[in-house]
């Protein structure tokens, strides 16, 4: 596949819940149940790290899923996708907002608390289940994924997943090079490395969140805007049952 540059598409979370939803109804469906034809790993970070309400399996929407399926299967022949987290319960997004909000908050203590929720939510979204604008993981409709090669390891994207820097900016290395940098082998590595992932998921259907290289979303409002859409499909989902068999 050959490497085209990640454009530059401007962010647009502050239009995000203005956007209308007419919820299709889609149910979740269960990314740890696929079979290995399907070239989609799950690695339930926030389950492994103890999360308060982390559950060990990942739901997306079903069209989420297949869209998952056609990307992976885009990918040069030993590569894979890698789920890191999907839809998620509210508490766990609570707790990500506020353990983010922290550490912000001893970083700078000068900052009032209108300040520390607006530099919070760039990369984690306030947690909400208002059903006209849910934070964009409770929908079912946002994914965070990476690349496994052959061997089972993470392709290097220069950050290590949840990496709240600049780094993590989707197009880091693109706008080295549009500054006239000359990069080193392994950052030129770590952008082709991010072209893959995004031109697979993009050509599947999915956004990208351009501030994380592993967000990307699908029938939620944050696809809408981008999308420039009437409206999104996606609106606050749930799981009928939450036993210990999650």
């Amino acid at each position: 596949m050959p490497s085209k540059p990640i454009p530059n598409n401007p962010h647009q979370e502050s239009k995000r819940k203005s956007v209308k939803i007419n919820e299709s109804g889609e149910a979740l469906a269960c990314l740890n149940d696929l079979n290995s034809s399907a070239r989609i790993s799950v690695h339930p970070r926030y389950y492994w790290q103890k999360l308060p309400g982390a559950i060990p399996r990942c739901f997306a929407r079903e069209t989420v899923v297949s869209k998952l399926i056609n990307a992976a299967s885009q990918l040069p022949n030993g590569l894979s996708l890698v789920i890191w987290d999907s839809w998620r319960p509210l508490k766990v997004q609570r707790s990500l907002f506020d353990s983010y909000r922290k550490i912000l908050a001893a970083q700078n203590p000068l900052w009032t608390e209108q300040e520390l929720v607006e530099n919070t939510s760039k990369f984690v979204a306030v947690p909400s289940i208002d059903p006209h604008a849910p934070s964009p993981h409770v929908t079912g409709g946002a994914v965070d994924l990476s690349i496994l090669d052959e061997s089972g390891v993470y392709l290097d994207m220069g950050t290590e997943f949840d990496d709240f820097s600049p780094l993590a900016f989707t197009r880091y290395y693109e706008v080295l090079l549009e500054k006239g940098a000359r990069l080193s082998s392994e950052d030129q590595n770590r952008l082709e490395n991010r072209r893959l992932l995004y031109q697979v998921m993009i050509e599947a259907g999915f956004t990208n969140y351009t501030e994380e290289w592993w967000h990307y979303d699908y029938g939620n409002q944050s696809w809408a805007v981008q999308f420039d859409d009437t409206h999104a499909i996606y609106g606050t989902a749930s799981l009928q049952s939450m036993d210990a068999s999650l």
